[in-house]
Formats: C-alpha cells, structure tokens, sequence
C-alpha cells in the first residue's frame, strides 16, 4: 500500500551549518600530527600507518605535501615503498605523489612499477590517467606496463587511445600486449586490437609480429594461422612465421621445418631450417639426413647451410 511520504526536513540554518562544520574539524584535528622530519624510510612509512590508523586516508600525500625535510632521492624511496604497498592506497593518490617526484631514473621506475599494479585491479582507470600524461610521459616503456590491463577493454576503446600516440608509444604498447597475449582470455581481444593498430617495432628489437607467432603458438595455433594466411606485407609474414616456427619446432622438429619452409627471405629461412634440421638430427639421424639430401632441401636451403650439417656425419651435400 502505498503511504505518503515524509515531509521534506527543513533546511538547516546557517549557525546549525556552521557547528557542523567545526564539529568535522575538531575531528580532522584529533588525528592529525604534522609529519616528522625525515630520519629513515621506515621511519616514515610508521607515520604514514599510523596516521592512516586513526582514519587520516590523507597521510601518505600530506607526507610529500608538507615539508618534513626530505631530500629528492628520499622522496623517491618513500614512493617507491608507497607503490609497493599498493593496495593500501588510493591508487590516484600514489598516482599524484608520483608525479610530485622531480623527473628522473626513479620518477619513471615508480611510475612503471605503479602503473604494473593499477592495470591488474582497474584497466579503464589506468586508461584515463595515461589520457591525462603528457606527450612525454606516455609515450614511453610505461605502455608495456599497462599493456596486461588494457588487453581486457573493448579493442575499439584501445584502438582510439592508441591513435592519440607517436610511433614510439604504439611500439611500446604493441610490445606490451604481444606479451600479454599469452593470458587466458585476452589473446582474442589482443589480436583485435593489433590487428587496427599501425605498430612497427624499434629498430633492433624483437618485432611485434615474431612474438604474436610465439606468443598464440601454443595457445592458439589456429588463429596464428589464420593470421598468417591473411598478412599481406611479405616481411610480417615471415616474422608471424618465424615465431610459430620457433614454438612449433620444439616439440615437433618436422612440423618446425615445414613452417621454415613458407618463409620468402632466404637468410631468414636458413637460419630457421638449421636450427630444425639440428635438432631433428638428435631425434631422428637417418630422417634428417635422408631429408638434407633430398630435392625438397636443395630448393629451401643454401648449399653451404647444408653441406656443414653433412659433413658432420661424413657426409657431402650435392648441388
């Protein structure tokens, strides 16, 4: 049965308001202790828990707010402890005493290490901080950190982040959720995502595409395959390939070599058939010798990469 609401209350007057207000004060007032001179770390960190003990959840950042004496390099050490103990904390309030730290070495390990831990309890609002970073900041190793978070939002959400980056940034954070990959669950929405995003990996490093073939390998042969069919750019190909080829090969030597062999770059491609073919060597001699010497090897290896696996076994390679 429905029944007639209460009366609104009346609004409170301004005395009434101001009472109020002194009462929060007085209570603010009762847990609060200026922070102690520096001595120690540890020193420290007990008058952050104590104060966040008595209800003062404001201890941490009053700590690097107030002046208590401490030198920058003991500022990060503080952070870093912070970080460390993550889940005692408002992760936006470590996020704000992070990047109170003067710019440096450890500046950007606590952010790291921050970020690693924040991705892991809440993606999208990691997401709407590294929004916040400027150019500088974001562009940086701290994407790869994040990666493990970010491969569990929707792929369009990332992708759009994704195009606010340089060229630097999508290579951290393609290397970054290549990694990730691997985690149940994610490596549908990673491959989505990779496969909008225009990422080309830093010069010398291991590209996204070799690790996506290692990475989806084992958990996920027929997607690696898929996308391997389906690259059109000649070079990717071969590096999504390479990496399938690498796991493969492990526990299959002759599966291994029948990937090498879909491999257009010769150098590439030899260097691959001689790490199977030795390997196959110890599981099967007279297969792989047989083989070595057979068409089929004459047309995917080098005449020289052939005839050095032979001649350890006394053997020659024909033209």
């Amino acid at each position: 049965m429905w029944n007639r609401p209460e009366p609104l209350a009346a609004e409170p007057k301004a005395e009434q308001k101001q009472a109020v207000k002194a009462n929060v004060t007085q209570s603010v007032d009762l847990f609060y202790e200026p922070p102690p001179a520096f001595t120690i770390v540890t020193a420290s960190l007990e008058w952050v828990w104590g104060q966040m003990d008595k209800g003062d959840a404001a201890a941490a950042e009053t700590l690097f707010l107030k002046n208590a004496g401490t030198t920058e390099e003991q500022r990060g050490q503080i952070a870093q402890q912070l970080v460390q103990n993550f889940r005692r904390f408002d992760p936006r309030v470590l996020a704000r005493i992070v990047l109170s730290l003067p710019r440096g070495q450890t500046a950007d390990m606590v952010l790291n290490e921050l970020i690693s831990e924040w991705s892991r309890y809440d993606s999208e609002e990691v997401l709407h901080f590294l929004e916040t970073l400027p150019a500088d900041r974001v562009n940086n190793v701290v994407l790869v950190r994040a990666a493990f978070g970010l491969a569990r939002l929707p792929a369009e959400r990332v992708t759009t982040f994704a195009a606010t980056l340089d060229d630097d940034g999508r290579s951290y954070l393609a290397e970054g959720l290549v990694e990730s990959a691997n985690q149940a669950g994610s490596w549908r929405n990673t491959s989505a995502i990779l496969s909008k995003m225009n990422a080309q990996g830093h010069k010398d490093a291991v590209s996204v595409e070799w690790t996506l073939g290692v990475s989806l390998s084992d958990i996920a042969p027929e997607e690696i395959e898929r996308r391997i069919t389906a690259e059109t750019d000649p070079v990717k190909r071969d590096q999504l390939l390479a990496g399938h080829a690498w796991v493969a090969g492990i526990s299959d030597s002759e599966r291994g070599i029948s990937l090498d062999a879909q491999i257009q770059s010769p150098q590439v491609r030899d260097d691959y058939l001689v790490r199977h073919a030795g390997d196959w060597l110890e599981t099967d001699r007279n297969a792989t010798l047989a083989w070595l010497q057979s068409a089929g090897a004459k047309q995917l290896m080098s005449l020289e990469m052939r005839a050095k696996l032979l001649k350890a076994y006394g053997l020659e390679a024909a033209p």
